[in-house]
């Protein structure tokens, strides 16, 4: 199967800006992982308030909905429903950069922040506390995070994205 793509992108520090529809949430929060800048729409949104975000924004629109990606240019239409999947058909054209890995809340998309840790001391576990001399604040949600064993397990998932994304 051939699939064209029309790219018009602009970015912001290097990174792509894109914009996920509500079929894609769950692709939305790993490629913030991976420092890409997205933001999401969830369900109750229209086409034509899609488009008109996209465009107000100069934004590349990840979607799921084939008529929302004939209406809209600057898009991609995300043919699988497995989010691992979803990651590798962006990251085969989007190229990720490792060293922005980790760097945007997956929740909200904001910026992480690097705080020393006894700057949180009360919120953060005392096991964590013996270990890290830093915490990562997000700049928009206040969402606080570490480097714990999550961290390694979604790091080991990125990896294998990226193993068979070649």
């Amino acid at each position: 199967m051939l699939v064209i793509i029309r790219l018009v992108i602009v970015s912001e520090n290097g990174n792509e800006l894109f914009m996920a529809d509500s079929m894609l949430g769950k692709m939305a929060k790993w490629l913030r992982l991976m420092g890409y800048s997205v933001k999401y729409i969830s369900n109750g949104v229209s086409d034509d308030e899609v488009i008109n975000l996209c465009r107000r924004d100069n934004l590349f629109l990840l979607t799921r909905d084939k008529v929302l990606h004939e209406r809209y240019k600057n898009s991609m239409l995300i043919e699988s429903d497995e989010f691992h999947e979803q990651i590798k058909q962006v990251i085969r054209v989007f190229k990720p950069d490792e060293t922005k890995y980790f760097t945007r809340c997956p929740l909200c998309n904001s910026t992480l922040l690097t705080v020393p840790i006894s700057d949180y001391d009360g919120e953060i576990p005392v096991n964590v506390r013996s270990v890290h001399g830093e915490v990562y604040v997000c700049s928009g949600c206040g969402k606080v995070y570490w480097k714990g064993t999550h961290y390694i397990s979604i790091r080991k998932t990125i990896e294998n994205i990226m193993g068979k994304a070649t």
